[in-house]
């Protein structure tokens, strides 16, 4: 069950950081959410924190460019 969680928070990074590119913010909240809720479920599972934590340096790192 743990790789099929994995292989849902790596698709949701992947929409979360498209919806990044494609100037979504609505969008790219929603997959933050999903991924802060799936990451408190499985708290204890390091990759999923990662995951998470990639997610946010993403939004860090465009919100200083003055995207997403």
């Amino acid at each position: 069950m743990t790789s099929t969680i994995d292989r849902l928070e790596r698709d949701i990074l992947r929409v979360f950081r498209c919806a990044c590119r494609h100037d979504r913010p609505d969008i790219a909240e929603f997959m933050l959410a999903a991924l802060e809720k799936l990451d408190s479920e499985h708290a204890n599972f390091t990759a999923s924190s990662r995951l998470l934590i990639d997610a946010y340096r993403d939004l860090a790192e465009t919100s200083g460019s003055g995207k997403l």
